[in-house]
């Protein structure tokens, strides 16, 4: 069993799986929108904003999984921007807000803290 705390356990994973999801989501707006031509162009640049968050996120997965210290601001940032996005439009982000809200909850708890610094 690892030594790490549940919370950084959870963080890490829950950070995973939003990264795969944006990586995920840039593919599948590129594969939509490349038969409609023109209309392919704006969808390689959504495509590439997601892309570059799935690897943002897959950066503070890393870092989270290895309690690095800068990994703990990084994803507190990232996941409030998520928040702010969720609450903009949060019909459509209500998965996306919800972990971000938990990880951001799981940020703070005491034992994840300490170990981050």
């Amino acid at each position: 069993m690892s030594s790490k705390p549940m919370g950084i356990v959870i963080l890490a994973v829950l950070q995973l799986l939003s990264a795969l999801a944006y990586l995920a989501l840039g593919l599948m707006v590129l594969i939509a929108l490349l038969p409609l031509g023109i209309f392919a162009i704006f969808g390689a640049i959504f495509s590439l904003i997601f892309v570059i968050i799935g690897i943002i996120g897959l950066i503070l997965f890393y870092g989270l999984w290895n309690t690095k210290s800068w990994a703990w601001l990084w994803t507190l940032i990232i996941n409030i921007l998520g928040i702010l996005g969720g609450i903009m439009d949060p019909i459509n982000n209500i998965i996306s807000l919800a972990i971000s809200i938990i990880i951001v909850i799981y940020l703070f708890m005491p034992t994840t803290r300490a170990a981050f610094k």
